[in-house]
């Protein structure tokens, strides 16, 4: 039969009072623990707040807070891109715009449309693609929406027509519908 583990327990405590060894040695451990063991705790205690200060230093250097409370602000309280924000991605935009090459004024629309699908996604309208955003908006809430189809339409030619050629005057038109449509959003100031 198998011995049960109080009994092995039982035996080892009472080899232990029996044992002049085994005492001296515990009075050691505890007389050593007894003297050294708040100074252990301090010295934990200070490692301890050092690793987290410098966890917390990492965190701010590396912009994750500002991030995740970016992320915070824009998703879960729902809160619309900053003026500020969208002032600056419209500005990125107009740069690739009067860069004037083909690649350039693609890409201007290629951006535009893809900061509409953002505001849509921030605004809270669900779908995989603007496309699928676009067909759950009606004029109310966005008045030229006829329009920002034709502009999504010449984005999704630029994207699958590998030798399409955007004309400048083409470019201008659509750009101008994405900025009307940001100035009815709000996020623009109109000119």
């Amino acid at each position: 039969m198998l011995p049960t583990p109080e009994s092995v327990f039982a035996k080892i405590s009472e080899n232990i009072t029996t044992n002049e060894t085994a005492q001296i040695m515990q009075a050691k451990v505890s007389g050593f623990f007894g003297t050294y063991l708040p100074w252990l705790k301090v010295l934990s205690i200070l490692v301890s707040a050092l690793l987290f200060g410098l966890v917390i230093f990492f965190l701010i250097k590396t912009g994750w807070f500002a991030l995740r409370a970016s992320r915070i602000k824009d998703v879960v309280l729902k809160v619309n891109i900053s003026k500020k924000k969208s002032v600056k991605i419209w500005k990125n935009i107009q740069r690739h715009f009067y860069a004037g090459d083909d690649n350039s004024l693609k890409l201007a629309l290629l951006e535009a449309d893809k900061a509409l699908d953002e505001i849509l996604v921030v605004s809270g309208f669900k779908g995989g693609s603007l496309g699928d955003k676009l067909k759950k908006l009606t004029t109310a809430e966005i008045s030229n929406l006829d329009e920002v189809w034709e502009a999504h339409k010449l984005r999704n030619r630029i994207v699958h027509e590998l030798d399409f050629k955007l004309n400048r005057e083409i470019a201008e038109k659509a750009l101008g519908i994405y900025q009307r449509t940001f100035e009815e959003l709000g996020l623009l100031d109109s000119k």
